[in-house]
Parts: C-alpha cells; sequence; structure tokens
C-alpha cells in the first residue's frame, strides 16, 4: 500500500467512525512521522496530509527544514517537552500536545512571544493511571488548568492579537495493549474532563486521543485530532 492509499484508508476509517458517533464535526488526522525520513514526509504532503507530528525536538528540527519550503505544513509537537529544548521549539511548532508543567507553559510562551509566534498548547491528562507515562492526574486537572490560566492571564485576555501560546485542549494516550472497552474508558474521562472545564475555559475545544491502534474508539469517544503513524508510514525505521 501506497502513502497516499494508506491515508485515503485511515480517512475512510475516520469517517465511518465519525458516523457511527453520529458527529458531523471535523477530525483532524495528524500523520506521526518520528523516525521516518523527509521524503516520506513530503510524500504525505504532496498526497493531502497537512499536519504531521514528531516526538523528539532534536530529530524534528533538520525534518522541518527539509520539507518547510514551499508548503503550509502545520507541526505538533506530541512527545513530552523539557525545559531545555523549549527555544528550539517554539519557532518551528504550532501545537504542543504534552504540556504538564505550569514551568513549562509559561518559558514556550515566553519563547513563543520572543519568536514572534503563536502556540496551539494542549493539556496531557494520563487518563490510563500508568506510571511509565508523562501527564497530570485526572484529578489534579481542574487545578492545573487553573494555574495555567493565571500563569498566561495577559495572553489568554487578548488571544486575537497577540503571540505566545493560548490553551486550546486536552491529550491523553490510550492504556498500553488496551481493551476498546478499557480504551473507550480512558477516552471518555477526558472528554469528561474537558466538559467540566469548559465554563472556565471556553477556548479548550480539543481533544487529542486516539492512535494507529485505537483511533476509532476515540472517535467514538470525541476525538476531535487523532494521532497515526503506522497505519500510514508502515512501521518504524
Amino acid at each position: 500500500m501506497t502513502i497516499q492509499e494508506a491515508i485515503l484508508s485511515v480517512r475512510e476509517r475516520i469517517g465511518i467512525a465519525r458516523a457511527k458517533a453520529g458527529r458531523q464535526d471535523p477530525v483532524c488526522l495528524i500523520g506521526i512521522s518520528k523516525t521516518h525520513p523527509a521524503e516520506l514526509i513530503r510524500e504525505a504532503w504532496n498526497a493531502g496530509l497537512a499536519d504531521f507530528g514528531e516526538n523528539r525536538v532534536q530529530e524534528a528540527l533538520p525534518k522541518i527544514s527539509a520539507v518547510q519550503s514551499g508548503s503550509a505544513i502545520v507541526w505538533h509537537l506530541v512527545g513530552h517537552l523539557q525545559s531545555n529544548k523549549v527555544n528550539k521549539a517554539a519557532p518551528v511548532f504550532d501545537w504542543v500536545h504534552s504540556i504538564d508543567s505550569v514551568e513549562t507553559a509559561a518559558h514556550l510562551h515566553r519563547a513563543a512571544r520572543a519568536a514572534g509566534r503563536r502556540i496551539h498548547a494542549l493539556v496531557e491528562v494520563n487518563t490510563s493511571g500508568e506510571e511509565s507515562k508523562h501527564g497530570i492526574a485526572p484529578g489534579d486537572a481542574a487545578a492545573f488548568t487553573a494555574r495555567l490560566h493565571e500563569a498566561l492571564a495577559e495572553d489568554l485576555e487578548n488571544t486575537a492579537s497577540e503571540n505566545g501560546v493560548i490553551l486550546s485542549g486536552l491529550m491523553t494516550i490510550g492504556p498500553l495493549g488496551g481493551r476498546e472497552a478499557e480504551n473507550r474508558r480512558a477516552f471518555a474521562l477526558l472528554r469528561e474532563i474537558r466538559e467540566r472545564l469548559c465554563g472556565e475555559w471556553p477556548l479548550c475545544r480539543e481533544l487529542s486521543m486516539g492512535m494507529s491502534g485505537d483511533f476509532e474508539s476515540a472517535i467514538l469517544e470525541g476525538a476531535t485530532m487523532v494521532r497515526v503513524g503506522g497505519a500510514i508510514f508502515g512501521a518504524r525505521s
């Protein structure tokens, strides 16, 4: 299967899941290109994929430089953002899906302003409770986002014209090797957290959840973004 055929297949599966859920709203497909070369990103871009996700800043930078010219690719950092990589990430990523530190978010905000850019940030929530994963605990979501509001208050008050970080939603990773019922519980929990926060956090719209093995379950639970690597690019290099 070519990359173009793989993208069409994934989009068809997304459409079927949306129809099953009775949804009319769109779902953003992010091609996770980590470990794959720039040539495959160009091929996927030429096949109509506009959003790409990378796990590590240091791996992403040369690929972004190689493929960015002449294209309007939207770059997503889906892996954990280390504080010492913030200044390199801010000039190139449009979305950061892995905010779980107020200090890192504030650092990213300053770096984005310095670079003259607006970055959409998602709070990572560990809905599966697995110790190996990053992310805040579900029970800490309200307090954590309140602290983020305070840290980024100036930016949140003037989202139309100011550069910097704008909090745009939540992200989670399904249980490792989880069955469909376990995956859906984890995804439903993230949706419930968003629903509780939306009154005080009106820009909290996005739910980034679901990967190659479970994105259909995530769509059934309200995912607005799915992060698909293997089903598009094949096995990791």
